[in-house]
């Protein structure tokens, strides 16, 4: 199920998969729901279809845990009952070539397929249906409050082991790997654990509702350890994270900050004017006169290239004539071309030859000669950062500054 948004406001903050996912995900979607608590009444048909079956299957477990077994019909016509309920204006289709009652039939696919594959319901015993999860993970002397809702719990007498249960609407189905990595499910295993110390064998099953399939896992405890001080080092990420760009991707189009995002902003704003709104548009008419000069500038640069060609040949066959002629300089009516033959040391490339370059830059070094050819640039520097030791970058951060670059990028709207 969805989890609901909390804002850094709170003391200390409580995080979620959700919230660490979406600062994966996109750092400006993550400052727009946590930081700045802004909420939108934009909903993918997606997440409300999926959202709807959660809330059929909850109820359905419900009355399974009191003994009761309603029939498949009944669950499809409350499926339906909560679709026009709570179905809304402001929910965002975004494969324009299916409509809602299109998710709606998937929706019900998806409950018929699965009634049918767990009827009678008696595999296990149900402890608890969309359970709010608090817990606490803790590094040390840190602890970090968390919150998840899992979608069923059950309890396996057969086997004597829990089982965690999740069901997805998606139309990608994990891989046995990516499951056996899952972060969400493997939180809620944590969570438990404190409740319960022997649910740390318990088994992790989602049901890919679209495909009609369940893909199974668990975790060791030390796989439990692993990951608790992997989610605990994100948070830490997070809590010191002062950069928060937007990061575009895939997943945009199904974004709730589309409207307010630097990078789609603009494109869905000019997208709703008619075509002579569209032609007066500033910036339209900015994208077009820069293409223009773009444009002019690779009809240029194509001149030049034949003119460099053309001026290679006329040095090839000036230096064969002063090399015949015993040349040094080429007289002409208004220039002179001077001629230069001689012979220099040049260094091994190391795309061309690795072993030598490397050769070359030990003795360099050995010898104590390596500082006098060797610089210092930003390219270096910026590229070097990302792989440095921390520790190390905060050394050398008094030498730096921070420069603000300022460029603008051609691209091709697809």
């Amino acid at each position: 199920m969805k989890e609901q948004p909390e804002t850094r406001r709170q003391k200390p903050p409580r995080y979620s998969f959700s919230r660490i996912d979406s600062f994966k995900r996109c750092r400006l979607q993550y400052k727009f729901r946590y930081i700045d608590g802004l909420r939108t009444e934009v909903e993918t048909i997606e997440a409300f279809m999926g959202n709807q079956v959660h809330e059929a299957l909850k109820d359905l477990y419900n009355f399974i845990r009191n003994r009761v077994i309603k029939p498949e019909g009944w669950l499809l016509s409350h499926y339906e009952d909560l679709w026009k309920k709570n179905f809304h204006s402001s929910i965002k289709i975004v494969r324009s070539e299916l409509s809602a009652d299109d998710y709606f039939e998937k929706g019900k696919k998806c409950l018929t397929d699965y009634y049918n594959q767990y009827h009678p319901f008696d595999q296990t015993k149900i402890v608890k249906t969309e359970d709010p999860m608090y817990f606490t993970l803790r590094s040390r002397e840190e602890e970090f409050p968390f919150f998840g809702i899992l979608d069923r719990l059950d309890w396996n007498d057969k086997e004597k082991r829990f089982e965690i249960h999740d069901y997805k609407t998606s139309a990608n189905l994990i891989t046995q790997e990516e499951a056996d990595q899952d972060l969400q499910l493997t939180l809620y295993l944590l969570a438990l654990s404190e409740k319960w110390p022997e649910a740390q064998n318990a088994r992790l099953i989602w049901h890919f509702l679209l495909f009609n399939k369940e893909i199974m896992s668990s975790r060791s405890e030390k796989q439990l350890m692993d990951i608790q001080n992997v989610t605990v080092k994100k948070i830490k990420e997070i809590e010191s994270c002062q950069d928060f760009p937007a990061c575009k991707s895939v997943l945009c189009d199904w974004c709730d900050y589309q409207d307010i995002c630097p990078l789609w902003k603009h494109p869905l704003q000019v997208e709703k004017l008619d075509a002579n709104q569209y032609l007066k548009d500033p910036g339209v008419q900015l994208v077009s006169k820069y293409a223009e000069l773009e444009e002019e500038k690779k009809q240029l640069k194509k001149k030049i290239f034949d003119i460099e060609q053309e001026q290679a040949k006329i040095s090839e066959a000036a230096i064969l004539l002063a090399e015949k002629e015993g040349l040094l300089l080429i007289d002409g009516s208004d220039h002179q071309l001077t001629v230069t033959i001689k012979e220099e040391m040049s260094a091994p490339a190391r795309r061309e030859d690795t072993a030598k370059w490397e050769a070359l830059r030990h003795l360099l070094i050995s010898e104590g000669r390596y500082v006098d050819v060797s610089t210092v640039n930003n390219n270096m520097l910026n590229r070097m950062i990302k792989v440095w030791p921390q520790e190390f970058v905060e050394k050398i951060k008094a030498f730096l500054a921070k420069k603000v670059i300022k460029k603008v990028d051609l691209k091709t709207k697809s």
